[in-house]
């Protein structure tokens, strides 16, 4: 994976990762097997219901306290924006929200295959979604056609600035991929028992598979090629303005000598 890619889906993870906050039938009843689980795990991430994702898995880390130890920020392994205090208030909600629809709502997934010890289990998946990579790839190349036309850091700020305007993009990126844009990764999830209850862990590789291989750490050759002119820009860019600010340093000593 490219640095310009790397940066664009590092800024993009909050976006990408996104959840409203459903609500968990009392009714129904906890999950009590591996199996039952991880099938409940999946159904919260496509429906995007974060109160049963956080009972049944690790997906929480830990809370950040001010000095005089009140709560300010919550810190998840994966659908971590919205989940903070007050984070439905604004409008970044809504479109993080609109965005989230749009990434789960061909998530599908089967199972192959449970290995339960007593209080372990493995369990192997096949899981089926929107192609996140293509997706970001194509947002990238945007991005980089963007600062081609108009290189330096000014140009990716003013790309990468607002986040609501870049889920508009993705949002239309994925609204024109086709039936077959999506990708089925193949992962083991793992699960282990807490207080008589079993609960999923949040790999990163199964993060990954339900993002749509979001993070695959590579680039196509149509990224790198446009790295590569992007590169040759900046040092054509660069160049000029070392030519410019001689000229000026010039300008300026025989100025300050005549003075």
């Amino acid at each position: 994976m490219t640095t310009t890619t790397k940066i664009i889906t590092l800024l993009l993870t909050s976006a990408l990762l996104i959840s409203g906050c459903g609500k968990r039938e009392d009714s129904k009843p906890a999950p009590s097997t591996p199996l039952e689980t991880v099938e409940c795990v999946m159904e919260s991430i496509r429906d995007l219901d974060m109160e049963t994702l956080n009972s049944y898995t690790d997906n929480y880390v830990q809370t950040y306290h001010n000095w005089i130890g009140v709560p300010m920020e919550h810190e998840y392994r994966t659908f971590n924006e919205l989940l903070q205090p007050h984070s439905k208030n604004g409008s970044r909600y809504q479109s993080a929200y609109k965005l989230d629809q749009k990434m789960m709502e061909n998530l599908t997934w089967e199972i192959t295959d449970v290995r339960e010890n007593t209080d372990s289990a493995e369990i192997d998946m096949s899981i089926t979604n929107i192609d996140m990579s293509q997706v970001i790839e194509t947002y990238t190349a945007q991005i980089l056609d963007d600062m081609l036309q108009s290189p330096g850091i000014t140009q990716f700020a003013k790309s990468m600035s607002n986040l609501g305007s870049a889920r508009d993009s993705l949002i239309s990126i994925i609204d024109e991929l086709g039936d077959n844009d999506i990708c089925t990764t193949s992962v083991t999830a793992l699960a282990y028992q807490e207080n008589g209850q079993w609960k999923i862990h949040l790999t990163p590789e199964l993060i990954n598979a339900f993002s749509g291989n979001m993070y695959d750490d590579t680039d196509s050759a149509g990224i790198a090629e446009l790295e590569e002119l992007l590169d040759a820009k900046i040092n054509e860019w660069a160049e000029d303005f070392e030519e410019k600010a001689e000229h000026w340093a010039d300008n300026f000593e025989k100025k300050w000598t005549n003075e």
